[in-house]
């Protein structure tokens, strides 16, 4: 029996330090530098984006990209070429209006790649990129 709620939680956490623990979290650290490194490799090949729209991916689990004033149309920002992308190659990359001002464009030409889901899966997500990229041009184009 527990009189504290917090004590079983506290017991658990000491197990984080376990080097069994540590060891496993290592290995997802891997998968994820992994995943990212295949994500900015594919971006920095990809010429239509300028490298300089392409955040650092320092931190998170994710690399954010603006696709700068080129690659959209009234109507045609991140948001639906994430929601084209998600129906027409099912991929999922996120939209930038959850992560900027709502008072400014700029989430609307933003998105996040994430590189949580492993590696295979961040290099099937490219290739399903490129291979949508060009509609999504064609359609920017249209629109303009």
């Amino acid at each position: 029996m527990f009189i504290n709620a917090p004590t079983i939680s506290q017991t658990a956490a000491l197990k984080c330090w376990d080097k069994e623990t540590i060891a496993e979290l290592e290995k997802h650290v891997e998968k994820y530098r992994a995943s990212r490194s295949i994500i900015l490799d594919e971006l920095s090949a990809f010429s239509e984006l300028d490298p300089a729209n392409i955040a650092p991916a320092d931190g998170g689990f994710y690399v954010y990209v603006d696709l700068g004033e080129n690659n959209v149309a009234p109507g045609l920002g991140s948001v639906a070429m994430c929601k084209a992308l998600l129906e027409e190659e099912n991929v999922a990359f996120t939209p930038g209006n959850d992560f900027e001002d709502p008072s400014g464009n700029l989430g609307d030409r933003r998105f996040r790649i994430s590189y949580a889901g492993g590696i295979e899966t961040a290099k099937r997500a490219m290739e399903r990129f490129y291979k949508f990229w060009p509609t999504w041009m064609e359609r920017v184009q249209a629109a303009r």
